[in-house]
This record gives C-alpha cells, structure tokens and sequence, in this order.
C-alpha cells in the first residue's frame, strides 16, 4: 500500500475527538482518520449504489421497508461489553 502525506483543515473539536478515539484505540491519529475515511467511503458507495438499485426496482415495499429498519436496528445495536474484547457483528 502506498501512502501519501496531505493537509487537512478540521475543527478543533473534531481533532480533539479524533485524538481521544485514536488513543483509546492504541493507533496513531493518522491511522484513526485514515480508517475513518476509509469507512467513509464505503458507505459512500453503499449509499449510491443503494441508490442505483432502487432507481432501477422502484422503492421497497412497506414490508420490505420493515424488515430493512428491523434489521438495521439490530445490526447497529450497540454490544455489550463483555470484557473479551469480542463483537456479535462486523463493523
């Protein structure tokens, strides 16, 4: 993997919590942030072809839709944490 240096500009506050998170996490604020926009750009391209598709179905029915938001709520449920260190489910 290639790497190459640039220059943001971020809030203060976004900085600040960036560092804190970073820290928790044993990595260095470069690494957090670049994560982040890695993420970010994931779900980026999740939400535009999300976007392609329903162009091409049409929208979800109300059914449809509820098991969508069910499972959504359930994916993104915070775990509790169990000391292992473990998830239930991928990030």
């Amino acid at each position: 993997m290639s790497l190459e240096r640039v220059t943001i500009t971020i809030p203060s506050e976004t900085l600040s919590a960036a560092k804190e998170a970073a820290d928790r996490e044993g990595m260095s604020v470069s690494a957090w942030l670049s994560r982040a926009a890695e993420r970010a750009a994931k779900i980026e391209a999740g939400l535009i072809a999300a976007e392609e598709v329903l162009a091409e179905i049409g929208p979800p029915t109300p059914e449809e839709q509820a098991w969508v938001d069910e499972f959504m709520d359930t994916v993104t449920r915070p775990v509790a944490d169990d000391g292992s260190g473990a998830d239930d489910h991928a990030a």
